[in-house]
């Protein structure tokens, strides 16, 4: 039997069960539990772990891609755009002013010297709005 039918097989088995489940109340509920071999406090016990792992499971997932998001970032090579002549590195800044990502603030933002320069430019690549070469992305 495929790992994928027995997965099948299984979730059409929890499927039937809270079916039936969801129609008992009672007696009746803690005789269905009994004949399955699980009591009410374990059910409880069980559907609070679930719903737990179904509150968090989202949560998790944004972590884990903010995580990776960051990773990506860190692992960027800025030293490229670093090194570009001081012409180079104001054509950049002249296209990043029309690019529709820039904020109003970046794109009046007054640049005192070469290292405000190289500042922007590092955090425009590690944000993805332009790549190491100084192109525009998007």
């Amino acid at each position: 039997m495929s790992g994928d039918r027995s997965a099948d097989l299984k979730m059409q088995l929890i499927g039937e069960i809270w079916e039936e489940l969801s129609t008992l109340k009672g007696k009746e509920l803690d005789d269905y539990l009994a004949s399955i071999g699980l009591g009410p406090e374990e059910l409880v016990e069980y559907y609070s772990k679930a719903k737990v792992a179904a509150v968090s499971a989202p949560n998790r997932a944004r972590f884990e891609e903010a995580r990776r998001l960051v990773r990506r970032r860190q692992s960027v090579d800025t030293a490229t755009i670093l090194a570009f002549d001081p012409a180079r590195k104001k054509q950049i800044m002249e296209a990043l002013k029309d690019h529709p990502e820039m904020t109003r603030a970046a794109r009046n933002g007054r640049i005192a010297d070469d290292a405000d320069v190289d500042a922007f430019l590092e955090a425009c690549v590690r944000l993805g709005v332009i790549d190491a070469d100084g192109n525009l992305k998007g």
